[in-house]
């Protein structure tokens, strides 16, 4: 293969697209970066409608891209070296002719070096990156400017090796019929009667988050539930999944306007939750924010040690940001989340949804 400068922006690898059959994208580590990562299925799919795209995840992750449309195969693997390296060898039997690092890690780079692909595709800068083929320049330089979005960062690698990119890159999720029902189930389990789900509309609110820097105050969640019923008149549910029990439970009791409560909700169902019942999420920058993003249900985020100018929701309805270090790269250190006051958060909440308001009935004139 003939290969050409990695310092140069404008000119990528030499790769005859006629000759492309089937891509390999490698994906690991978070929810938020695997909902991030599939505008890229969309970008190769309208690129080359017939092509074949296989996707390495972990489990955490996985049920991000179950059942999704533009998948052919979902490579799932644990943290374990047996796991991650066991599989090699059914990479290599797909046949790859070219592999994609979206996520940039040590593990990551070996997969996809080991794929078997003829062309595999990463930073230049990244740990192990000598091992690929081919090594792009920074995002900043392949789009020509400073300010890149963890889509665009991803996007940025396909766009460096020729494909022409969607103008309006969106993201998507598989969807799961079965936690569709089980969602369905459980609303009615508490106190929804079936008959009126279609028409039932609830404020989703998600106090978990990864790390305490990106953790809002449960008593300021709490308070924008009283908020939504009062003023509003809007149920809400709060959610948990595994490991966010208490929070969620503490958010739920010590309100007064009796909010539902879901633990242990999985992906698929978070997915099937928001996508057809939630009219608002409020929650931290977390997974679930991006889900809600790419179902479309309007957002106000509190953000913590991340910046928003990378991990804000891609989405094109209402949302609203609070908080974040902009400008910095993102750490662990606690500091601007307990500046996001409470007055803040309802002014956004209110907001988004008279927001959400004036474009459903925008869209409804149409």
């Amino acid at each position: 293969m003939t290969r050409r400068s990695p310092d140069s922006p404008g000119t990528g690898p030499l790769i005859d697209w006629r000759q492309v059959r089937r891509v390999l994208l490698v994906r690991l580590r978070s929810i938020g970066d695997t909902v991030l990562m599939t505008p890229c299925l969309q970008a190769l799919s309208q690129w080359k409608p017939d092509i074949e795209i296989d996707v390495v995840t972990e489990p955490l992750a996985a049920p991000v891209l179950q059942g999704h449309l533009q998948v052919d195969h979902l490579f799932v693997t644990d943290k374990s070296v047996a796991s991650r390296f066991g599989f090699v060898p059914r990479l290599r039997r797909r046949c790859f002719d070219l592999a994609f690092n979206l996520h940039g890690g040590t593990t990551a780079m070996m997969l996809t070096a080991l794929s078997g692909a003829r062309h595999t595709v990463g930073y230049q800068g990244q740990a192990g990156s000598w091992l690929l083929t081919n090594r792009a320049p920074s995002p900043a330089l392949i789009f020509g400017r400073e300010r890149i979005h963890s889509v665009e960062q991803q996007l940025a690698l396909l766009k460096w090796a020729g494909i022409s990119l969607p103008d309006s890159p969106r993201l998507s999720i598989g969807t799961d019929p079965d936690a569709a029902a089980s969602v369905r189930a459980r609303l009615v389990r508490s106190g929804i009667p079936a008959s009126t789900l279609s028409s039932v509309r609830l404020a989703v609110i998600a106090p978990g988050a990864a790390f305490d820097s990106k953790r809002w105050a449960s008593r300021g969640f709490t308070a924008v539930i009283d908020h939504l019923k009062s003023r509003w008149r809007l149920d809400s549910l709060v959610i948990a999944g595994p490991g966010q029990e208490p929070i969620a439970t503490d958010v739920a009791r010590s309100s007064s306007a009796n909010p539902r409560l879901f633990l242990k909700i999985s992906l698929a169902e978070l997915t099937a939750l928001v996508g057809s019942f939630g009219c608002i999420f409020v929650g931290n920058d977390s997974g679930p924010m991006h889900i809600a993003a790419a179902v479309g249900c309007p957002i106000v985020a509190v953000f913590g040690s991340s910046n928003p100018d990378v991990w804000h929701p891609w989405t094109e309805t209402p949302y609203r940001l609070l908080g974040g270090e902009r400008g910095v790269p993102d750490s662990s250190v606690r500091g601007a989340i307990d500046r996001v006051e409470l007055e803040q958060v309802i002014a956004a909440v209110d907001d988004v949804l008279e927001s959400a308001a004036t474009r459903a009935t925008s869209l409804e004139t149409l």
